[in-house]
C-alpha cells in the first residue's frame, strides 16, 4: 500500500471513531436517567431538558466541595420543566455525590445558595442576565437557559432546537469566571460563544 494513500487511511478511521464518539456522547446528553417517572416520556421535551441538565452535571468540575453540603443541588425555575420529569432523582448520585432538586419562583440572591446547577427558563422582568451570572460566578452555580441570547449576554449553557433537535451553546469565559469547566467531550459538541461586547 502506497504510504499516501495509508495515511489517509488513518485519517479516514479517526474521523470515523470521532463522528461515532460524538453521536455517542449526544445520545447520552439526550437520555433521561433510567428512573423517571412514568407519567413523563422519555422523548418529551421536558424529559429532554431534564436528561441534558443531569449529564451537564456529569461532566462539569466543580470548586473543592464545601463539607457542609457535599449534594449537588439542582435549582429549576418553577412553570419551566414539568417536577415529574424529576422524579426519582433524589435517589441518583452525581460524580459520587447525592442529588437534590429544588425549584424557585422569584430570582433571588438565596436561590443560588447551594446550587450545582441552575435552570433558567424565564428572565424576570426586573433582572437581567448578566447580573444573574455575575452573582452565579460567587457561588460556582453553572447557568443553563433556553431563553435566545442567553450564552451571549453572560449565561453559562443556552439551549436551542435545530431541526427538532436539542443542541446547546457555552460561554467558556463566563465557565471560567465562575470556576467551573466542562469535559472536552462535551464542548467538542457545543457552539462556544462569548460574550458580547467582550473580545473573542
Amino acid at each position: 500500500m502506497h504510504p499516501i494513500f495509508a495515511i489517509y487511511q488513518r485519517w479516514r478511521m479517526r474521523e470515523a471513531m470521532r463522528k461515532c464518539a460524538a453521536i455517542l456522547l449526544i445520545a447520552s446528553l439526550a437520555t433521561a436517567p433510567p428512573a423517571q417517572a412514568q407519567s413523563v416520556s422519555a422523548d418529551s421535551p421536558d424529559a429532554v431538558e431534564a436528561a441534558f441538565l443531569f449529564n451537564f452535571a456529569k461532566f462539569t468540575s466543580w470548586p473543592a466541595v464545601n463539607d457542609l453540603d457535599t449534594s449537588i443541588k439542582f435549582c429549576i425555575q418553577k412553570n419551566t420543566i414539568d417536577p415529574a420529569a424529576f422524579a426519582g432523582w433524589g435517589k441518583k448520585r452525581v460524580q459520587n455525590r447525592p442529588v437534590r432538586v429544588a425549584f424557585f419562583g422569584a430570582l433571588t440572591d438565596s436561590d443560588l445558595d447551594n446550587c450545582g446547577v441552575m435552570y433558567i427558563g424565564e428572565i424576570p422582568a426586573d433582572a437581567k442576565i448578566g447580573d444573574i451570572a455575575r452573582k452565579a460566578a460567587a457561588n460556582s452555580t453553572l447557568l443553563v437557559s433556553n431563553v435566545e441570547g442567553f450564552g451571549k449576554a453572560g449565561g453559562h449553557i443556552e439551549l436551542y432546537l435545530v431541526n427538532r433537535r436539542l443542541r446547546f451553546k457555552v460561554n467558556l469565559a463566563e465557565l471560567t469566571r465562575a470556576r467551573l469547566s466542562l469535559g472536552a467531550g462535551v464542548l467538542n459538541l457545543a457552539e462556544i460563544v462569548t460574550t458580547e461586547g467582550q473580545p473573542k
